[in-house]
């Protein structure tokens, strides 16, 4: 049986490898999903499993266990008002950051890239309405090890696909038998990384934009205020952050500046 104690156990993991908090309404789901890992590995007993997936000799388990609780829900072109607005306000945003232009190159961070659609999204953008000497960089990074192996290949089916234009389908995309293969000029623009949100941030150069969308959700205000400042100090003075729709700042310690729904900037 599947007792308090199991659930405070295995939540505790969580939360303390990720920031991610299950309420007890997501008690029974939470519990589904460490069934599903205990039959994959041939495991009966919670306490046998949570000793497993514990050993810090064998790392690989816990990964799995990581990659199966976590959510990785994701589409092109989701929630496309910040990708308008990065086209609408684009010209304003490089005159305000002139490292850009004078480097010809711009630096985001996609911080829960899932498998891929966020970041290919933001480069086919970028690519739309950016000097074309101007090279794209984008780290996308997820803590599921599972989905950044999809995301790394580019490949697409169709239905994952239904939200894209004809137009950014033919000049980014190749067809397959299945679906849609992401064409060489968007996968070179993003580097692909395993990174956890609750590790230190070292980065040799801040970044001019942030993509954290959808993920603060799964965490506590805690943790929600030290990322957002850990961002903060991880973004060019005038650099953007845009968080999910559902998302917001609100009653959070901060030195953003609002700019419109879950868009803030940077500012010294």
């Amino acid at each position: 049986m599947f007792k308090e104690r199991h659930f405070k156990s295995y939540s505790g993991l969580l939360y303390d490898k990720t920031g991610i908090s299950i309420s007890p309404s997501k008690r029974e789901m939470f519990h589904m999903k460490i069934q599903k890992l205990m039959r994959r590995h041939s495991v009966e007993c919670y306490d046998e499993y949570f000793d497993l997936i514990t050993n810090i000799n064998d790392t690989k388990h816990v990964q799995d266990f990581i990659n199966t609780i976590t959510t990785n829900t994701t589409e092109f072109f989701r929630e496309n008002a910040h990708f308008e607005y990065l086209k609408d306000n684009i010209e304003e945003f490089l005159k305000s950051n002139p490292r850009i232009m004078q480097n010809n190159e711009i630096r985001l961070w996609c911080a829960a890239s899932s498998s891929g659609q966020e970041p290919a999204t933001i480069a086919m953008v970028l690519k739309e309405c950016l000097d074309p000497r101007i090279s794209i960089k984008i780290l996308a990074t997820d803590i599921s090890s599972k989905v950044l192996k999809i995301a790394m290949k580019g490949s697409y089916t169709d239905g994952e696909c239904e939200g894209i234009s004809k137009y950014y389908l033919m000049k980014y995309f190749k067809k397959t038998h299945n679906g849609y293969q992401l064409k060489h000029t968007i996968l070179k623009s993003i580097s692909y990384r395993y990174f956890n949100l609750m590790q230190d941030f070292n980065f040799k150069s801040n970044f001019d934009i942030i993509f954290c969308r959808n993920v603060m959700i799964y965490f506590d205000r805690d943790v929600q205020e030290t990322l957002i400042n850990k961002f903060y100090e991880n973004i060019v003075n005038e650099g953007l952050l845009f968080i999910g729709h559902s998302e917001s700042l609100i009653n959070k310690m901060h030195s953003y500046k609002y700019l419109g729904p879950s868009i803030y900037k940077k500012l010294i």
